[in-house]
């Protein structure tokens, strides 16, 4: 499987879609070990608490709790796009780097490493997830944590419910009645309507990022925050989310990274 997938990538950067990926680069990806060897130097230990997986990081102070279910081989991919800076869904490039006075609205917070990972670089944290399980997670994580807000909830372009698939490490908006049943909320709900101030959106929203930034334009145009995104998951997603946000900031730099197997699509977004 992941000869296929590092092929397929081959496959892509030969027939033209680079994406700003030179051949260096494009080597290390297809050579890179695989994501339980890359995260492992980072993970101090890992213990079983009842439903969590809690996960002590050699450089953080508070572990991450983690549910079961999530599986610790999802739990290897996501410390290896958190940490490793040569990742093309790692979200820091040096232009969207957090900055200590930073307002982050992480949007799709899942398991919480993102949210972990800065909190302790920013000012403060809005950890926005619909899940339950991942909610209960966040929790625990980030108990007595002053400057970490959870909330618990979807995001589109439209208030109301929504139904919620969780398979593992992907977690999606779906219209089938037996998922989860989550309220909906928009970005400019949350925060442009409450006159509450961003200077950074992440977002990893397995499709729906789109419908997310279509609930936030206010927000956007009020506050211009940096911006890390990701577009693997649609291949038209890149391009629309370019043209959506230069709408609103013609000014905003954007740089995609990163070659996505199955399309050949970018990975990332970064604007600032």
């Amino acid at each position: 499987m992941i000869i296929t997938r590092r092929s397929n990538i081959l496959k892509h950067w030969l027939f033209g879609r680079r994406n700003g990926v030179g051949f260096f680069e494009l080597i290390r990806h297809i050579l890179a070990p695989i994501s339980s060897i890359k995260a492992k130097p980072f993970i101090n230990k890992i213990r079983e608490e009842g439903d969590y997986l809690v996960i002590h990081f050699k450089k953080f102070v508070r572990p991450l709790y983690v549910p079961k279910s999530f599986g610790l081989s999802s739990m290897y991919q996501v410390i290896s796009e958190i940490f490793k800076k040569d990742d093309w869904h790692y979200y820091e490039i040096s232009e969207t780097e957090i900055r200590k006075d930073d307002i982050v609205v992480d949007c799709g917070a899942a398991e919480g490493l993102f949210s972990l990972s800065v909190a302790g670089r920013c000012k403060k944290v809005y950890a926005i997830e619909p899940l339950p399980e991942f909610v209960w997670a966040l929790e625990k994580t980030f108990e007595d944590m002053s400057n970490v807000e959870i909330i618990p909830v979807a995001l589109g372009a439209k208030q109301g419910r929504v139904f919620m698939m969780n398979d593992g490490i992907r977690t999606e908006i779906s219209e089938t009645e037996t998922n989860i049943s989550v309220p909906l909320e928009m970005i400019d709900s949350l925060f442009f309507k409450q006159d509450k101030a961003i200077t950074y959106l992440k977002a990893d929203l397995e499709g729906f990022e789109l419908e997310m930034l279509a609930g936030a334009k206010e927000t956007i145009k009020a506050n211009r925050p940096r911006i890390a995104i990701t577009t693997y998951h649609k291949a038209e997603h890149a391009a629309e989310i370019e043209k959506f946000l230069k709408l609103i900031h013609p000014d905003y730099n954007i740089k995609t990274k990163g070659i996505e197997e199955r399309s050949g699509a970018p990975v990332m977004l970064h604007a600032w």
